[in-house]
């Protein structure tokens, strides 16, 4: 385990990385084989700079690369498409990309865009993922979103952004890390992290019959670092076994609750994510008037001296599921 822990900026960082290209293998070995899958569509409303790590193959180190890697591997067609706000960083992520995307086998077309023949086509964009284009979905595209924020401020899935594509494609998934910050999420003040609930129940509503979401957390992780995963229902075994493996390999196990399966679970597990246990003790039986309540009846039901302590980090709350380990 000790090869990670100085890797990117944190030792979780290789885990989500782990994570998201054992979900677009995924991707492309299915599209392999479902016939309405005729065009894949990747989105990345968090792409960042894409620096190398050193020490470690760009093309499995960064989200972009990671993108660039699979896409080349894939049996159809692929749109990648990167969203970087700021342009500094927007500058570098150009810069990173002309450097390691020939190795990949992609050719520059112009100064914002990428392409391997006629195959894959890889564009950036110097603006928010809130703005984030879907205009060339169709029912035949299989869309997957990457949406990495360092806080909740940075959240870059707007709220009607899974509902819009929910409606265009029924192939669509996500992967989105919550709270994932130096601090932790607990470690932030009450009024920035209940709007992590809004983010996860905007998601919640957006979900057709046949995707679930999953909420798969990094087991006595002081930081408690989480992602959110949507998923087709019947990829939920598969979903949970790519997330025990990312998280195995660096010596932690995943706590996972899945909405449509478990809704109480799910609900509670957010409650255990989001709040402090000085602030759950204080709505014990009163969780279920929490979550159907709106954000000013929340954080009224929260006296701000209940919330003062952001030391507690609940490492003793024994929610622990695949691939625990001692």
């Amino acid at each position: 385990m000790a090869k990670y822990m100085n890797v990117g900026r944190s030792w979780r960082t290789p885990a989500k990385h782990d994570l998201l290209s054992s979900m677009l293998g995924q991707e492309v070995g299915a599209a392999a084989k479902i016939p309405d899958a005729r065009v894949l569509s990747w989105i990345d409303l968090t792409a960042g700079d894409a620096a190398r790590v050193d020490g470690l193959d760009w093309a499995t180190a960064c989200s972009p690369g990671i993108l660039a890697r699979h896409a080349a591997k894939s049996s159809k067609p692929v749109e990648v498409d990167l969203y970087e706000i700021q342009a500094a960083t927007y500058d570098r992520l150009l810069s990173n990309l002309a450097t390691h995307l020939p190795a990949l086998g992609y050719v520059q077309v112009n100064e914002t865009s990428w392409e391997i023949s006629s195959h894959v086509t890889l564009r950036t964009h110097n603006s928010s993922g809130h703005a984030a284009s879907i205009n060339h979905i169709t029912r035949n595209h299989a869309v997957f979103v990457v949406n990495d924020p360092n806080a909740i401020t940075e959240w870059a899935m707007r709220p009607t952004f899974a509902a819009e594509i929910a409606q265009a494609t029924w192939l669509f998934r996500t992967v989105s890390t919550m709270g994932c910050n130096v601090a932790g999420i607990k470690r932030l003040p009450i009024n920035e992290r209940i709007d992590w609930f809004d983010t996860v129940e905007s998601q919640q509503a957006a979900l057709p019959a046949h995707r679930d979401l999953l909420l798969a957390s990094i087991a006595r992780d002081e930081a408690q670092w989480a992602y959110l995963i949507g998923t087709a229902r019947k990829w939920r075994s598969t979903t949970e076994k790519v997330v025990g493996t990312a998280f195995r390999k660096i010596g932690k196990g995943a706590a996972v609750s899945w909405f449509l399966d478990d809704a109480d679970a799910f609900q509670e597990e957010k409650l255990r994510l989001f709040l402090q246990k000085p602030e759950r003790r204080k709505l014990v039986g009163r969780e279920a008037e929490w979550i159907a309540a709106r954000r000013a009846a929340r954080l009224a039901m929260l006296p701000a001296e209940e919330a003062a302590d952001r030391s507690d980090v609940d490492l003793d709350d024994g929610l622990f599921g695949i691939g625990d380990v001692a």
